[in-house]
């Protein structure tokens, strides 16, 4: 009953981030364009600045997510950090000092948070409920999320336009303090497993690289990277420029700017509902995480479609950012499947640390990237550039990619058959699982 009420908190928590987390995402563009005059580079610069510490400091930051003791304790203080840190911005735009700089400096800072954040995020859940529930636990946390970052694009816009950007901001700043409370309120014991060497520093140090490493040693994750690879760009380049599309190109007042996002809401609902249904037991989370990507990257080239009368141009753009997430809502939670199969337990943190540091680096490149294509060819065009790059990557990757994915599904139905044979099937499906122990073949050996 405790482990259902702590995980209970645990969604109340990430809930409310959620809603704040929108508020910010909407008004640091308002900010930057309206207010402080960017241009699209500059809003590149400043989605970019989130993306450095992730760069920076995330192997290091996986290695201390595995040796922390208290994973919880951990994230309530960096909760209470990006409170803060959200809360000061806040009081620089109500007293008229804040600049562009100070925006640059808030994504640095929370870039900086969330790096260790994203890893104790999915060490902590499976420590909650474990490696076999952690794909439905993740999809009912992300179906929160989404529907509470649905109901604050509703209320975003409009806030922004009655009380200022300020106001936006401390919305945010109260949800990370929610969210502290959350963890805070939980009963069982947060302590985990000492794993054999987190606890010397200098094995710690030389294992900081074994999170990337394992996204190059199997076929399947070689091909499984540049499927995160060339959608993460593009759709980073084409999140960097949604602001200036929107408020410059297509026109759209401020007041119903986030509007323009509430159908995301409504798909991420949906996706995170469908995944977990085709996460079920005995299905593929390989083949349906690269489907996602894959359909996330084509639906996006929506956005740029967006023409014509207002509600036209804002209701096509919507669906340019609103399929892209359903099909996101469902690729994320299949990779969370796919790690916490494949990944041993004992190295969960740095493998989502190195997932961190490969996608903060796609960001950066790909946020530059757009910012960079926008000045030079102009927004409509530079989306257009951005969406058939990755579509032409993701086309030529594909057919090897599924290939590798069907490989392994029948080498672990080989092992199976073959632990039954022997009289051994539950070793033999903790060999096909890919967990701590598990048989010497499989895409943890390459680890």
């Amino acid at each position: 009953m405790s482990v259902r009420r702590d995980v209970n908190l645990y969604w109340c928590g990430q809930t409310a981030t959620a809603f704040g987390t929108v508020f910010t995402a909407i008004a640091l563009p308002v900010v930057a364009l309206t207010d402080l005059g960017a241009t699209a580079g500059q809003v590149g610069l400043i989605s970019a600045a989130s993306t450095v510490p992730g760069i920076v400091l995330g192997l290091l930051a996986g290695v201390l997510a595995d040796r922390i003791v208290h994973p919880r304790r951990a994230m309530m203080l960096l909760d209470l950090l990006s409170a803060a840190a959200v809360g000061g911005v806040a009081l620089g735009l109500r007293h008229g000092v804040a600049s562009i700089g100070w925006l640059m400096a808030l994504g640095l800072v929370q870039g900086f948070l969330a790096v260790l954040l994203s890893s104790l995020y999915f060490v902590h859940l499976r420590q909650l409920v474990g490696a076999e529930a952690i794909g439905p636990a993740r999809a009912r946390l992300q179906a929160g999320q989404f529907g509470a970052a649905l109901v604050g694009r509703i209320l975003a816009g409009p806030v922004i336009a009655l009380f200022g950007s300020a106001a936006a901001l401390g919305t945010d700043a109260a949800s990370y303090l929610l969210s502290a409370l959350a963890l805070v309120s939980m009963r069982s014991s947060d302590r985990t497993a000492e794993q054999p060497g987190t606890g010397k520093r200098g094995e710690g140090l030389r294992g900081a690289a074994a999170g990337l490493r394992f996204f190059v040693g199997h076929p399947f994750h070689r091909a499984l990277l540049l499927f995160l690879v060339a959608p993460a760009a593009a759709l980073a380049g084409a999140a960097t420029l949604t602001g200036p599309f929107l408020l410059r190109t297509v026109h759209v007042p401020v007041g119903v700017y986030g509007l323009a996002f509430v159908l995301a809401g409504v798909m991420g609902l949906t996706g995170s509902a469908i995944a977990g249904r085709l996460l079920g037991p005995g299905r593929d989370a390989r083949t349906t995480v690269l489907a996602g990507f894959a359909g996330a990257l084509l639906t996006s080239a929506l956005l740029p479609v967006a023409a014509g009368p207002l509600p036209v141009a804002v209701f096509c753009a919507a669906l340019g950012i609103g399929l892209p997430v359903l099909f996101g809502a469902v690729a994320n939670v299949a990779l969370v499947s796919v790690l916490a199969a494949d990944v041993e337990e004992s190295m969960m943190g740095r493998a989502m640390a190195g997932l961190q540091v490969i996608t903060s680096s796609t960001v950066l490149v790909g946020a530059l990237a757009g910012g960079f294509l926008g000045d030079l060819f102009g927004v409509r065009t530079a989306l257009w550039v951005l969406t058939g790059t990755a579509l032409l990557v993701v086309g030529l990757v594909g057919p090897a990619a599924v290939r590798a994915a069907r490989d392994l599904r029948e080498a672990e139905a080989d092992e199976t058959a073959e632990g039954e044979a022997d009289g051994t099937p539950q070793d033999a499906a903790d060999g096909a699982r890919g967990a701590v122990g598990g048989a010497p073949t499989g895409p943890t050996a390459a680890v």
